[in-house]
């Protein structure tokens, strides 16, 4: 039996994109969305967004017979005089992905999504970082223009929901025989008391703790040479705090993880909660504790919260040690590329190949040159 066709608007102001939330929240449940296709995550992004951002929002909303089967909420913005587009998240690479309805035909859901994004966006570059490569929309992005920049990086995964006992569970699992979780939280608890909260919306500290959030954040960046914008951007302490206190009924809920010593905070989680899934979006610690690792133990807590509650937990991407100790090898992959559908935006990449290479080529030329041929001039 034939669908019925889905009828295609472009949603570009605020208060439009506001109201798509009730029905936004309800394909969310019905697709078992992540958190970064949430509502609440999306309208965080577009909170913090600064006032003088050239990024203009461009939300690709689908109904069928009245009903929103897929959305895919874009920014748009020229760099020189190429278009682009990329997806609704903060400027750290977050992944993305179209939230579609789990219908028989959800290949072609997105494949009509990402037509009508070419077609109003009329983007000659489309940017997009951590889609599941095995995702409708990576399959589509491929097929429907030249790819650059492509790369791949893997997601470890703990399965938590089907395991048994907890102790049997966690001496099963390889590696870390000097640094067992018990062991870690003991050595920490010597030192003063321990504590692991899990902060509330409602919260009064939950400002001060973002803020601390965001200190320890920078202070990381800073300590391990680290050059981002978003880290020590205004536009990250407005993300944060929008999404914290977001109040979102169950639908993509963020919550923040805490553990302190002697009632300080030393290590902070951001973790998404759903249905079957726990995800560790962000976590920061204080490096005047690092010897301690308080936020090696408090992404232990983490795991064991999320067995408690029979829910698998989605580390995002990277090889720490305890990422590979608690997946046992357990993972997914992402791609992130640049699609370049249009001639235009093809010739403005190749120009800008060629213009790199030529500046490499002269860089390697000049750093040949002897001392004669580089004479030094007097102030």
């Amino acid at each position: 039996m034939a669908m019925s066709p889905v009828a295609f608007e472009v949603v570009r102001d605020i208060d439009r994109f506001r109201a798509l939330q009730s029905d936004w929240n309800d394909l969310w449940r019905r697709a078992e969305g992540e958190y970064f296709q949430s509502f609440a995550f999306c309208h965080g992004t577009l909170e913090a967004e600064d006032a003088a951002s050239r990024r203009k929002l461009h939300c690709i909303a689908g109904r069928r017979e009245g009903r929103l089967v897929v959305v895919w909420p874009l920014m748009t913005f020229w760099r020189s005089c190429w278009k682009y587009a990329t997806a609704l998240t903060p400027a750290n690479r977050s992944p993305s992905d179209i939230l579609a309805s789990p219908d028989g035909d959800v290949e072609q859901i997105v494949n009509g999504a990402w037509k009508a994004a070419l077609q109003s966006t009329r983007a000659d570059a489309i940017e997009l970082w951590r889609i599941r490569s095995d995702s409708p929309l990576c399959r589509n992005a491929t097929r429907h223009g030249v790819i650059e920049r492509g790369t791949e990086e893997t997601t470890p995964y703990a399965r938590l929901r089907d395991q048994g006992p907890w102790e049997t569970f966690v001496r099963a699992l390889p590696g870390r025989k000097k640094t067992r979780p018990e062991y870690l939280e003991r050595r920490l608890a010597r030192h003063d008391e321990v504590k692991f909260e899990i902060i509330d919306v409602n919260d009064s500290r939950v400002p001060s703790l973002v803020e601390w959030f965001v200190l320890r954040k920078r202070e990381w960046a800073q300590h391990n040479l680290i050059d981002s914008r978003w880290t020590f951007s205004e536009a990250s302490s407005k993300f944060w705090r929008s999404l914290l206190s977001n109040d979102s009924s169950g639908v993509g809920v963020f919550r923040l993880f805490v553990l302190t010593l002697a009632g300080e905070p030393v290590a902070l989680n951001i973790v998404a909660v759903q249905a079957t899934r726990a995800y560790l979006v962000a976590n920061t610690y204080d490096l005047r504790y690092g010897k301690l690792t308080p936020g090696t133990v408090l992404v232990d807590y983490c795991v064991k919260w999320a067995f408690d509650n029979r829910l698998d937990m989605d580390f995002g991407p990277g090889d720490q040690q305890y990422k590979s100790f608690w997946s046992a090898g357990h993972s997914y992959l992402t791609s992130s590329f640049l699609v370049i559908p249009t001639r235009w935006g093809q010739a403005g990449y190749a120009a800008k190949q060629v213009a790199k290479q030529l500046r490499t080529v002269t860089s390697n030329i000049a750093g040949r040159r002897t001392p004669e041929q580089n004479p030094v001039h007097s102030p």
